[in-house]
Parts: C-alpha cells; sequence; structure tokens
C-alpha cells in the first residue's frame, strides 16, 4: 500500500501535467489560425492617429 501523503503528490504531479497539456493545446489551437497573428487585427491605416518620429518634426523641442 502507498504512504497517504505519496498519493497525494502523484495527484497533483498529474493535475498539473493535464493543465499545462490542455493550456498548451488551446495555445496551439489559436496560434495556428489562419489570421491569428496580431497584425491582422490591428486596424491598417489610422488616419486620426498623432504622428510618429518619423514625421521629421523634432517633437522634443518647442517652436
Amino acid at each position: 500500500m502507498m504512504e497517504p501523503g505519496l498519493g497525494a503528490v502523484i495527484f497533483l504531479i498529474l493535475s498539473i501535467i493535464v493543465i499545462v497539456s490542455v493550456g498548451a493545446f488551446l495555445v496551439y489551437r489559436v496560434m495556428n489560425r489562419s489570421d491569428a497573428h496580431i497584425g491582422s487585427r490591428l486596424p491598417k491605416d489610422e488616419p486620426t492617429g498623432e504622428a510618429g518620429p518619423e514625421d521629421g518634426r523634432d517633437s522634443h523641442r518647442n517652436p
């Protein structure tokens, strides 16, 4: 017969393995969709957005 503590340790280890496996499967399933890349969910062009550093102005100086 097993000691009572050994059964609990085995149960916890198996539970952790199952939870990590299910999580890895869900991440794999979501990331292998054709539109899974985060860039596909971002707007393509934002005309009302703020100007970035590539606009040629020096934004840290006062005009």
